[in-house]
């Protein structure tokens, strides 16, 4: 009889708890997280105990956590959030290091020692990108405002986190100046790799084997293993290289092609990663010290960070519902958290209760914070109608968003166009037709903003629930609504809402699926558009005029195309 390898058999395990349980999460309108999760609670020593072996699977979810910083890495743009700088490098730091400070200072007050309060105090003091990213990113807000502050905020966290890592192994390099020497040396080594790699290495490596779709998806996984291989080799975890590894590729040629060639196995490894974690919750975290503990954590990670970040966001001048957005946004714990509790347990600097303790908070946290952004619009309206408006101070607040919320008079909104959402659909349109009406561009990506700006078209920032700009806007008395916001259920409520305010307002509306195309006409929308069917009618009639006239015939707004085309092939340049 053939032994089958018992790595087989768990990772099967994982694998299949993690499918059913996602499903039952999805019919159940959860996040799949969640589902990850339960599976391994029933996998683990709480269930059944169906994986004997967890080292197997720890090494596993170990690229589980690399694979997913290696992805986030590849997606971070620093150019786009350059202009936040102050904001999010000084905000950043400030809220790891009184998160920090608090923390160590409590723990040690109930009787921890420096080294255990200091890890509990990162671990706090950490938010997930992984988690935000993919939150943000299928709700179609990565390319907001308050995305873009959120994830400059947990950049900062990161790259403290890939510093921080490596210290706490070896606290005795803080007091070593050789020790230190050589751990600065290493950093910068590391970075000044990637930067060599992006540069000069990488450009020519991927262009070359973009030629062949399996040499070009075994390089961008190469690239990973690579990182993590030099990462290792200087002494700091395979995650930091992965981390640090994605940074290298993101502003290389191909990247966005990279990135979903490797999204399969970052998937299949981050299910891994999810599900172990659940198995690694134990009954021991119901001691009594954990018990005094665990609400305190609790604490810091749902509401001290939150307010830490938003008085952060909010004296920064970007107003009080971003700061909800963004504080709410990183109300969870890492990656990172659970890399640096799972080093400290096994350097013995943690003890195993604290280490569940940790683990429980970290995994509570994550699970909330879904519903956490989902909620934020009805948490700030809670705390304004509490303590009252802060209308005394709101050109300060509002400070950063006065250039993008200035609208003409209300006497001057008549028979105007309106268009929500100005990415290449919407900008084409308010270009076509600022010279026959008065364009008011709606968008949340202050870049996209600046632009139509700086062609003389009215373009204002607003939330999807920012009723204060809509209100001004005066739908009611315009002539056409275009709507080409991707977010299917915000783009029905914003017809519904301007057909009571104006029936006789013309709607037009662009749609990705029929389904969403039907419940935007049932919305009693005017006109639906799906790129789909209109490139297709369009080709067609372009081929029959062809067959008619031996001429090819010339495109509608040619010109602004080709501008567009050339912009966005400059943007996938290598820089």
């Amino acid at each position: 009889m053939i032994e089958t390898p018992v790595l087989l058999f768990d990772l099967g395990f994982v694998v299949l708890a993690g499918t059913v349980f996602a499903f039952i999460a999805k019919i159940l309108k959860q996040p799949v997280i969640i589902g990850y999760i339960v599976a391994g609670i029933v996998l683990g020593p709480i269930g059944f105990q169906l994986i004997k072996d967890y080292a197997n699977i720890s090494v596993l979810s170990e690229l589980g956590v690399a694979f997913l910083l290696f992805a986030i890495g590849m997606q971070i743009d620093f150019s786009k959030l350059w202009k936040f700088k102050k904001t999010i490098i000084l905000g950043g730091l400030a809220q790891i290091g009184i998160t920090a400070c608090v923390v160590s200072i409590i723990m040690q007050f109930f009787g921890l020692g420096f080294i255990e309060s200091i890890y509990l105090g990162f671990i706090m003091a950490f938010s997930s990108t992984a988690i935000v990213v993919k939150i943000l990113s299928d709700s179609k807000k990565l390319g907001s405002l308050e995305a873009k502050l959120v994830v400059g905020y947990a950049l900062v966290q990161d790259i403290v986190a890939v510093i921080v890592l490596p210290l706490l192994a070896n606290p005795e390099t803080i007091m070593s100046p050789g020790l230190m020497g050589f751990f600065l040396l290493g950093i910068i080594g590391l970075f000044a790799l990637a930067f060599i790699f992006s540069k000069k290495i990488f450009p020519i490596i991927m262009e070359f084997s973009a030629k062949n779709s399996e040499l070009f998806y075994l390089t961008t996984v190469s690239s990973c293993f690579l990182f993590m291989f030099f990462a290792n080799s200087l002494g700091f975890s395979i995650a930091v290289g992965a981390f640090i590894g994605g940074l290298s590729l993101a502003k290389v040629s191909y990247s966005s092609e990279a990135l979903s060639r490797i999204v399969h196995i970052r998937d299949l490894f981050a299910t891994v990663f999810f599900v172990s974690l659940g198995m690694q919750l134990s009954l021991s975290f119901f001691s009594m010290q954990s018990l005094v503990f665990f609400p305190i954590l609790l604490a810091i990670v749902f509401v001290l960070n939150p307010l830490i970040l938003y008085f952060i966001t909010l004296y920064s001048g970007f107003g009080k519902k971003i700061a909800w957005f963004v504080g709410l946004s990183l109300a969870q714990a890492s990656e990172f958290s659970f890399i640096l509790a799972r080093q400290g347990l096994a350097a013995g600097q943690v003890s195993e209760a604290l280490y569940n303790t940790a683990i429980w908070v970290i995994l509570i946290s994550m699970v909330s914070t879904p519903y956490l952004i989902n909620a934020s619009p009805k948490i700030a309206d809670f705390f304004q109608k509490i303590f009252g408006k802060i209308e005394k101070n709101k050109i300060f607040y509002e400070r950063k968003l006065k250039k993008f919320t200035e609208l003409p008079s209300a006497s001057e909104l008549k028979g105007h166009i309106v268009i929500a959402g100005g990415g290449v659909f919407g900008s084409s349109i308010a270009t076509a037709l600022k010279d026959n009406a008065k364009i008011i561009v709606v968008d949340q990506d202050p870049e996209v903003l600046e632009k139509l700006n700086s062609k003389k078209i009215t373009a204002v920032y607003a939330s999807r629930t920012n009723d204060e700009i809509w209100e001004k806007i005066c739908l009611e008395n315009a002539k056409i609504f275009v709507i080409t916001i991707p977010d299917a259920n915000t783009a029905i409520k914003l017809v519904q809402k301007a057909k009571k305010l104006n029936p006789m307002l013309g709607i037009f509306v662009r749609a990705h699926y029929f389904k969403d195309a039907l419940e935007l006409y049932n919305a009693k929308a005017d006109f639906v558009v799906m790129p789909v069917v209109l490139g297709g009618n369009t080709c067609l009639e372009a081929i029959q005029s062809f067959l008619e006239t031996g001429k090819i015939p010339e495109p509608a707004l040619r010109e602004e195309f080709m501008r567009v085309l050339k912009e966005k092939a400059a943007e996938e340049q290598p820089h």
